[in-house]
């Protein structure tokens, strides 16, 4: 008789409520069947709080793993419903990966087994498109019920926006929280008044006046205003009353939130009371796109985004009073700025994340990173492989071409299958066609990919010295040196207090 290594898989959505698809409840009864037949359990996987609908989930990839890896043959679960709530995983499962893998499959209060040998029914696959429109079903539901709250002027955020709170009496009604709201109508104020963005939060900052995330207590929390703080309070219509519909769509199968675009909100007006007047937001809208930038490409200096504070590990900023663009024929325009820098702004921002003034000149640290990568391609000495570099590329050129045929093929030996097995699922082929067809696809795929390894090793002699071609044709002169080949040749710069320098390079 053979020895099953059972794994039990017991999982729980944050939706699921009922008592008999508890955790506990699931591990009572998957364990009593096993100890009933005799099945020895080697590993419980649990996934808490997951949607059935997510092919990926932590502890069914450990079991996937697991499986693959022989550790267990056999997998017993509560029902399908636990394992995926989705049509075609349910028909992969079971019809591929479990068979493919010797895997003996149980669902307890189905009274599906699979059995020694792998007999399986339609009934699975019909469980999985019962599961899935279960799932479909109640996503239009809770759509539609939100949909139908908005729109009669409910507020069922979790969240609200800073200068308001919710209504003690009832949590669906906003009203202004006046400890904040006087914040707000200085900033539609001020902006009116000709002060720009950075201006409000300068004096925001100066006056001490905590954040908007710090004050609402948010888990994301910038302990100064920025600009583009003030900018997302101007734009808000909630300031006039109005609620915006529409913003973010939620789908729950995928559970994924997605961002629609502004041209597709719907504005619901007067549903709460305003901070400022609808004229007032009318005009700072307009303001704000009548302040059209002028199109200009900025000129990207040498190191630009290269230099970090050793400190604190934190990007250092670039500061020019003179920035030089490039015009529509690629001109550089302006006169380079000696007296630029670059500076570690979380000194000032925050010094218990960086405790050290931390600044040096572009033009010092320009020659002194100079220096340092004309002293390591010399010690590449690159020209010594000069002679080499012709052959070498002619024969890696042939590998790439063949690696590119395989994976071209496997490529339509995929799609072909993805056909095949919604064939399957529909019912337009046999299941014995099928297996002998995904039999002769997975021989093919296989022997294609072994093709495609011996290419890689060849290719992989060639890399290194294909590498110094490109260093040789690029990089000549010294003196042609821009950000791009700076990026290539650089990781990182480190500066450190007086003007320590290290450099970690790619190459």
């Amino acid at each position: 008789m053979k020895e099953y290594k059972a794994g039990i898989y017991l999982r729980l959505s944050k939706e699921d409520r009922e008592s008999n698809n508890s955790i506990d409840f699931q591990r009572e009864i998957t364990t009593k069947y096993a100890k009933e037949h005799n099945y020895t359990i080697v590993k419980e996987y649990v996934d808490n709080g997951y949607s059935g609908i997510l092919e990926s989930r932590p502890a069914l990839d450990k079991m996937i793993m697991d499986i693959v890896r022989k550790n267990i043959n056999m997998v017993i679960v509560k029902d399908t419903s636990r394992l995926t709530r989705d049509k075609n995983l349910t028909s992969y499962y079971t019809d591929i990966l479990f068979p493919d893998n010797d895997i003996r499959f149980i669902s307890v209060t189905e009274y599906i087994d699979t059995g020694e040998r792998y007999e399986i029914d339609d009934v699975v696959a019909l469980r999985g498109i019962v599961n899935q429109c279960y799932v479909e079903d109640i996503s239009k539901k809770v759509k539609a019920v939100k949909r139908s709250f908005k729109e009669q002027g409910h507020f069922i955020e979790g969240s609200v926006a800073y200068g308001y709170k919710k209504d003690k009496n009832d949590c669906h009604k906003l009203v202004i929280d006046e400890e904040v709201a006087d914040n707000v109508r200085y900033i539609f104020k001020a902006y009116l008044d000709g002060n720009g963005p950075m201006q409000i939060a300068n004096e925001l900052n100066n006056r001490n006046i905590i954040t908007a995330s710090q004050y609402l207590k948010r888990k994301s929390i910038g302990k100064r205003w920025t600009p583009s703080m003030i900018k997302r309070i101007l734009s808000s219509p909630i300031y006039a009353g109005n609620m915006v519909l529409n913003k973010y769509e939620n789908n729950l199968r995928l559970k994924k939130t997605i961002a629609n675009k502004a041209k597709d909100y719907r504005i619901l007006e007067n549903t709460h009371p305003a901070i400022i007047s609808q004229e007032d937001f009318n005009k700072v809208q307009q303001k704000r796109s009548s302040r059209t930038k002028k199109e200009r490409r900025t000129y990207y200096y040498l190191l630009k985004e290269l230099p970090v504070c050793m400190h604190c590990g934190r990007k250092m900023t670039y500061k020019s009073y003179h920035p030089m663009t490039i015009d529509e024929n690629g001109n550089i325009k302006g006169k380079q700025d000696n007296k630029a820098y670059f500076i570690c702004e979380q000194h000032n921002r925050d010094r218990e994340i960086c405790n050290v003034y931390n600044k040096i000149n572009e033009t010092a640290l320009n020659e002194i990173v100079l220096q340092k990568l004309s002293k390591r391609l010399k010690y590449l000495q690159l020209h010594q492989y000069a002679k080499d570099v012709k052959y070498l590329k002619e024969g890696q050129n042939k590998e790439l071409t063949e690696i590119k045929k395989c994976k071209n093929e496997i490529s339509k030996l995929e799609t072909n299958f993805r056909i095949l097995y919604e064939k399957k699922v529909e019912g337009i082929i046999r299941e014995k066609d099928f297996k002998i067809k995904y039999k002769e696809y997975t021989e093919k795929v296989s022997k294609l990919k072994e093709k495609i390894d011996r290419f890689e090793e060849i290719k992989t002699a060639y890399n290194l010295r294909n590498d110094v071609e490109r260093l040789i044709i690029e990089f000549e002169n010294c003196n042609n040196f821009d950000n791009n080949i700076m990026k290539k040749l650089i990781e990182k710069i480190e500066i450190g207090k007086n003007n320590k320098i290290d450099i970690t390079f790619k190459v």
